[in-house]
């Protein structure tokens, strides 16, 4: 069985490899923030909205991360952000993705960040079938898991 040890790290994504990113569901006083970014791969069916996410820096940490692109698509701040999951998946035919699952709820109204074209907070009857590759049923399963209920 092969184990995950690896060269040294490169400023792309390379087929057959390993990306380590992080994700942050997106709060604002209860509803959910969800971010327009087009031009991301995702295979999602309801257009270009988001939560924010990147990959890690060589070295760096999950939680530096996870702040870092709050600030990068949202000029935000976390009031309050837990690590909710640690997911492993291997899509069909893809690489392997190692994603450091946050909840965050934002102390201010989040701002057009980098490549964001816009904003979107919306209550929880209102959020899609998909946000980039997250299912609603994930999104409500972290949001449950951080204590963080969306206001109805």
């Amino acid at each position: 069985m092969p184990k995950a040890i690896f060269g040294r790290p490169v400023n792309a994504t390379s087929p057959g490899g390993a990306h380590i990113g992080v994700d942050v569901v997106t709060l604002y006083k209860g509803k959910v923030v969800l971010f327009e970014k087009p031009g991301l791969a995702g295979g999602q069916d309801v257009g270009d909205l988001w939560f924010p996410w990147d990959y890690l820096d060589y070295g760096e940490a999950p939680e530096v991360a996870a702040k870092r692109v709050l600030k990068q698509w949202g000029k935000a701040e976390a009031k309050q952000m837990k690590l909710i999951e640690v997911f492993s998946m291997i899509p069909p035919g893809e690489d392997w993705n190692l994603a450091f699952q946050y909840v965050a709820e934002l102390k201010a109204p989040p701002r057009n960040g980098d490549n964001v074209k816009s904003i979107k907070i919306i209550e929880q009857a209102q959020l899609p079938r998909m946000v980039g590759w997250l299912r609603r049923s994930d999104v409500k399963h972290y949001l449950s898991a951080a204590g963080m209920q969306l206001q109805q």
